[in-house]
């Protein structure tokens, strides 16, 4: 179920975890966003999640669910979208992006009776068999392209981390960690992203972050301290023609999380282009 804190047991050969973002998800039903029919792209990716073997363990949507600001009627259509996976029992787990309008999803998606984790935040912690999955809520001002986590966010991260069970952690969250802005430039990913490293560096179990809204497949090994850092590629549409739309199947097994691009266009020359992620 939506937002659900825990998640299926594992089986024994492993789990699947199925990564998506930037659907862009308008309430029209034919709304195309650069050259792209919006919900019908997003419907031909959760097919090929559903065909891609065995039961996922969870769909994680890493943000910008809603086309431009988060109306309730995008959601709704949303919802509509990821229905025939919530009816096989799998689990759907979102983060929030800048075109997310935080009380309008809260509303669409909020189990009656359970308490945010952090309020005034869409966090969510998932502690499977092998993994620890923590996804934060990056979404700034509606519709403004820059995302900050902010200081009690930040704290409570910090504290969740060193509380989990002794299992690997990927962090998930939608703005990319951008540490430099180019003389002239404007900031556009998370604007204290350098916070963010700084905790992420503290804590050995952290072996990966994730985002998306660069609409872009991108991946930075380990380094200076930092764990890998993995950009998603876009469900909806792609900033750059010659990048690949599409989503990233998640293996984990007892040594590492393989990450496995999954190109709408499967003639792209980075679909299944896979990336191994030391746990251990």
């Amino acid at each position: 179920m939506l937002s659900q804190r825990q998640a299926a047991g594992a089986a024994d050969g492993g789990e699947f975890w199925a990564l998506l973002s930037d659907t862009h998800i308008a309430a029209d039903e034919s709304a195309e966003a650069r050259g792209v029919v919006l919900a019908a792209q997003f419907r031909r990716v959760l097919k090929q999640v559903a065909a891609a073997g065995a039961k996922p363990h969870g769909v994680l949507i890493n943000g910008d669910c809603a086309l431009k600001d988060g109306q309730p009627e995008d959601y709704a259509q949303f919802l509509r979208c990821v229905k025939p996976l919530l009816d096989e029992n799998i689990q759907v787990h979102c983060t929030l992006g800048n075109h997310d309008d935080r009380r309008h999803f809260s509303a669409a998606t909020t189990q009656p009776g359970v308490e945010p984790l952090l309020a005034d935040r869409h966090v969510t912690v998932l502690s499977s068999a092998r993994i620890n999955w923590v996804l934060l809520d990056s979404l700034d001002a509606v519709n403004a392209t820059p995302g900050r986590l902010g200081e009690s966010q930040l704290g409570w991260l910090q504290r969740t981390l060193w509380r989990l069970p002794d299992k690997p952690a990927v962090v998930v969250l939608h703005h990319d960690p951008q540490t430099f802005v180019a003389e002239g430039a404007k900031l556009t990913g998370l604007a204290d992203a350098g916070s963010l490293l700084g905790v992420l560096r503290k804590n050995p179990r952290v072996k990966a972050l994730i985002h998306g809204h660069t609409h872009n497949w991108n991946v930075q090994p380990p380094a200076d301290g930092n764990p890998w850092i993995i950009g998603l590629p876009p469900v909806a549409y792609v900033f750059n023609p010659d990048r690949p739309a599409g989503w990233v199947m998640a293996r984990v097994n007892g040594e590492r999380l393989t990450l496995e691009l999954r190109a709408l266009n499967p003639d792209h020359p980075q679909h299944r282009q896979r990336v191994e992620v030391e746990l251990m």
